[in-house]
């Protein structure tokens, strides 16, 4: 908890007003701190440190339970905020002006109120900025009546998003302002008048980053407009040099909060893969000196679209911030004594290892990210699945709404390309039921969609959906994730027809489950025992965490199993059948590199087969399609080393290893590789 004596006070740059007070959505309700948060802030003229998660990514929106979920955890961690802007909700960017339906309220009251219970200040964000014209008064007053609508359901702050549109303005809107920076502070700063001037309101610029400001940073009019005409009661979000920043340096953000007169939000896309579905990243918080966090008004990560797999970035954040909350600097920690003990431990965990020391001696993400797989590898013993929908999906029932007023092909489009975006690759689905409770739950879907999809067609037949036991050697014999014979079977029946059978293998299941449970098989003495799952490890999870890492590296042990396998198949000429003159040293050495490399693709097959029969079959929904794709990889890499040390008849192994996918062919152009195969290389 954050005492009154150790409230973050942010610093000014000179000549900046002072900041009016702010404590959080749940302190403006009562004086005082938020006991029960874990996170209080009291009034005492210091605006507080924003830390939390951003739901900013594009596709899926997390559903009603996962969001109550992460409210859960970063009550626990010690994080007091979560900006909700989803870019596929389409009335927070594509349909800003629509209102929200009576369903759609509930829901969106109901979130705001679990976020006050568990201390999270909920900041709700619109994105105007693809199609309003800002001089058009009725544009203003359709913005400030969805805002009013929000702010009825208990929302007391609030941001406006300008980020990812075209920098041109209409000629409607050239004849009243003088820059495109004009109108949207222009807009901002009215909007922030008329919400009268809440607490928490943030401001994201076109140019919110360092790449994106032209001609640079420095000397940005679009950055120099913003800094001057923006209220400075409005905190503006920042990404850092780039939009996914692999640093953000001191000097940087001492440089923006220059140009802006204020201290930056930092919006944090290093955990972000809505860019490339084919990535997931479970590594550490990293690349950010704790010697920050007194010159920004707060950070705010914008994770993975899969949210069970943001355990790792959402509990690093929050190490990284409690590890210097009270903004002290790193020549502090070095003068108590010889060496501190921070430091002494991160020493500690570094030794060994062929990374560099951490600068760092706050914050070491090597120890955090152990300190974040300890506690993950708890959850995945306690079998999980989440529960259904609590609030009525909105439907033929809405009142805010005029569905026919909507443009149906633009709907379309965009729940189409929301779904495929979801499932980059296939995936072992739920019981029917729980899928499409799941589908249901997201709190933002519209009425158009049910509308959309009047055939019963639309559905994927059940028995697709129930993919049984997720057993490794199983799924890589018989999945067929192109199988569409079901799908045209579907379309040749009736709807009575389709409904009836949908009705009868929903109830299956069910009644197989309670027969198994009364009735359950023990194997005689000479039988073949039941199959007994082998529980996962630190060791398993560390492993994913290191071939999942972040953008920019590997892990070590990744890095490790790239440089082995790049090895080994430039040396292969030394155990080659047409080497004329072998050196049996040479040789010696290749077989006993390739036994060692060939054990760690074992140890890569072991973690996806313990991982496939976990409890919690919510985590590993989410994890399976790149935990599937990396075994399949693994699994070819292996086999291609062995064929190059086997003797010459086996071209069958080749040709096998080589079938499989043209775009995972081998051999690898350097050492510094990605296991993605987007590029056509592991």
């Amino acid at each position: 908890m954050v005492q009154k004596d150790k409230t973050l006070e942010t610093p000014q740059v000179d000549g900046e007003p002072s900041p009016s007070p702010v404590s959080g959505e749940a302190c403006a309700e009562a004086p005082g701190p938020v006991e029960e948060s874990g996170i209080g802030v009291e009034l005492t003229g210091h605006r507080k440190f924003i830390s939390g998660v951003v739901e900013g990514f594009y596709g899926r929106p997390w559903t009603m339970e996962q969001r109550k979920e992460l409210f859960r955890r970063q009550q626990k961690w010690g994080l007091n905020t979560y900006l909700y802007a989803p870019k596929d909700d389409y009335k927070h960017r594509m349909f800003w002006r629509e209102l929200y339906s009576v369903e759609e309220a509930e829901q969106l009251m109901t979130l705001i109120g679990a976020a006050k219970e568990h201390g999270i200040e909920f900041i709700y964000a619109i994105s105007p900025g693809l199609d309003i014209t800002f001089s058009n008064q009725k544009e203003v007053s359709a913005l400030k009546r969805k805002l009013d609508q929000v702010s009825h359901f208990g929302c007391k702050s609030f941001a406006l998003l300008f980020d990812d549109i075209d920098h041109n303005m209409c000629p409607a809107d050239k004849e009243v302002f003088s820059s495109f920076a004009h109108a949207q502070v222009s807009i901002t700063n009215e909007i922030y008048q008329y919400l009268g001037e809440p607490e928490t309101f943030l401001f994201c610029p076109t140019e919110y980053c360092g790449t994106f400001c032209y001609p640079s940073v420095s000397q940005s009019p679009y950055l120099h407009t913003v800094g001057e005409k923006l209220l400075p009661g409005i905190d503006v979000l920042w990404t850092g040099p780039k939009v996914v920043s692999k640093d953000i340096t001191v000097e940087s953000i001492e440089e923006v909060s220059k140009i802006l007169r204020r201290a930056p939000v930092i919006w944090d896309n290093i955990h972000a893969n809505d860019y490339d579905q084919k990535r997931l990243f479970l590594g550490p918080y990293k690349g950010r000196s704790t010697e920050l966090i007194p010159r920004l008004k707060g950070v705010l990560t914008n994770p993975n679209c899969e949210f069970e797999s943001n355990f790792v970035a959402i509990h690093t954040l929050a190490t990284w911030y409690k590890s210097n909350m009270n903004g002290v600097r790193k020549d502090v920690v070095m003068t108590d004594g010889e060496d501190s003990t921070v430091s002494i431990q991160i020493k500690l965990e570094n030794e060994g290892s062929d990374e560099e020391l951490e600068t760092d001696m706050l914050y070491s993400p090597q120890l955090a990210l152990k300190l974040a797989l300890t506690e993950w590898l708890g959850e995945f013993g306690v079998p999980h699945q989440y529960n259904s929908r609590q609030v009525p999906q909105s439907g033929a029932k809405s009142t805010a709404i005029d569905v026919s007023s909507m443009a149906a092909p633009s709907l379309c489009s965009s729940t189409t390309v929301t779904t495929v975006f979801q499932q980059p690759i296939m995936s072992p689905a739920m019981p029917p039921l729980l899928e499409k409770k799941d589908s249901d739950e997201e709190p933002m879907e519209m009425v158009v969609e049910k509308q959309d999809e009047p055939e019963p067609e639309a559905e994927a037949d059940p028995e697709e959906k129930h993919v049984g036991p997720i057993l490794a050697d199983k799924m890589a014999e018989d999945l067929k994730p192109m199988d569409t014979d079901k799908e045209s079977l579907a379309e040749s029946k009736s709807p009575e027809e389709s409904i009836q059978e949908d009705s009868g293998s929903d109830i299956a299941p069910m009644q197989t489950d309670d027969q198994l449970k009364q009735d359950v098989f023990v194997p005689g003495p000479n039988e073949k025992p039941l199959f007994t799952a082998e529980p996962l490890t630190l060791e398993d999870l560390s492993l994913l965490a290191e071939l999942f890492y972040l953008p920019y590296e590997h892990g070590p042990k990744a890095m490790q199993m790239l440089k082995e396998f790049n090895w080994l198949r430039a040396n292969s000429s030394v155990v080659s059948v047409n080497c004329k003159r072998k050196e049996s040293e040479k040789v010696a050495e290749w077989q006993l590199r390739a036994e060692k490399f060939e054990d760690m693709c074992c140890s890569v097959i072991q973690m996806f087969t313990r991982l496939s029969n976990t409890a919690n079959r919510t985590i590993l929904y989410d994890l399976y399609p790149y935990i599937w794709d990396i075994k399949s990889i693994i699994s070819m890499v292996k086999s291609f080393v062995q064929w190059l040390g086997m003797y010459e008849g086996n071209h069958w192994l080749l040709k096998d290893i080589l079938s499989l996918s043209p775009s995972r062919c081998v051999p690898l152009p350097s050492p510094h590789i990605s296991f993605s195969l987007s590029d056509g290389t592991l």
